[in-house]
């Protein structure tokens, strides 16, 4: 077998293959980003941790919880972060769900003409009948019309046959009358 440029098996078969392999990784990546940022959320709508809004007493304006200095990154920050990560997440999963869709076309193809041809053969079984009977009809009633077409065609070209042997005549009739000269 000559080598083709792109229909070879051994080609298809590593490109899935690779293809199949990023796909996982990537479909897994963006799940992973999706749940660690709705641990986030959760933990972020709860309030745990340390935010600024929480250690400020907003009767005298001072702050109340002496370990903000450790971080505001707390409920607020893990809100917004959650939020991000389940963004970013759904679009890598996506990303990732597309390549696995593409890596896994042909076996999906096959498996759509295994299930889908024997229903057109039977369709075509029960169809097939039917229409050899409209076209039957359908020949009978244009017959008369087919019949009369190809009479005129027939006149017209007389026509044309008629007006081309008159020209060929004349033709040789003045052809005859400048030899004699």
């Amino acid at each position: 077998m000559e080598e083709k440029k792109f229909l070879n098996e051994e080609k298809y078969q590593k490109s899935a293959k690779s293809l199949k392999t990023i796909g996982r990784i990537v479909l897994i990546v963006g799940i992973l980003a999706m749940v660690a940022g709705i641990v986030m959320l959760i933990l972020g709508f709860v309030g745990f941790g340390n935010t600024a809004v929480n250690s400020v007493n907003l009767e005298t304006g001072e702050i109340t919880d002496a370990s903000i200095a450790k971080g505001v990154f707390g409920g607020f920050g893990l809100f917004a972060l959650g939020g991000f990560l389940n963004v970013s997440g759904f679009g890598i999963a996506g990303v990732g769900g597309m390549i696995m869709f593409i890596a896994h076309r042909r076996e999906i193809m096959a498996f759509t003409a295994q299930q889908t041809v024997p229903v057109f053969k039977e369709v075509a079984e029960d169809v097939a009948p039917t229409l050899g009977k409209v076209q039957g009809e359908m020949a009978k009633a244009a017959a008369p019309g087919l019949a009369e077409a190809e009479k005129i065609k027939a006149e017209a070209y007389g026509e044309v046959a008629k007006e081309i042997a008159k020209g060929v005549k004349e033709g040789l009739n003045e052809a005859d009358a400048t030899d004699e000269k």
